[in-house]
């Protein structure tokens, strides 16, 4: 079984043998593009700051629900814990 770094190690043990310089233009503009892609999925997720938007055009915007305290303690209270709350807090840690 190949590891990410047993992999990577074989694959500069073949670049340092290797003397055609068209193969290594072309994985140069291979590893290039897809470190561009990579960049470009990042910043495709990245929205620029509206400035004079109010919270209600927002929340009108989004289809904002908003949940009544009573209902939401109702359905709180349904549910059982079965850890503590420090197991419960430990858990988020990892």
């Amino acid at each position: 079984m190949n590891t990410a770094k047993q992999l990577r190690a074989d694959i500069m043990e073949m670049l340092f043998k290797t003397k055609d310089l068209k193969i290594l233009k072309s994985i140069h503009s291979e590893l290039q593009k897809s470190k561009s892609e990579e960049r470009l999925t990042f910043l495709e997720a990245v929205k620029p700051v509206r400035k004079g938007v109010s919270l209600q055009e927002i929340m009108d915007e989004q289809d904002y629900q908003p949940v009544e305290y009573a209902i939401f303690r109702a359905n709180a209270d349904k549910i059982e814990w079965e850890e503590s709350l420090e197991e419960l807090l430990k858990a988020l840690e990892k």
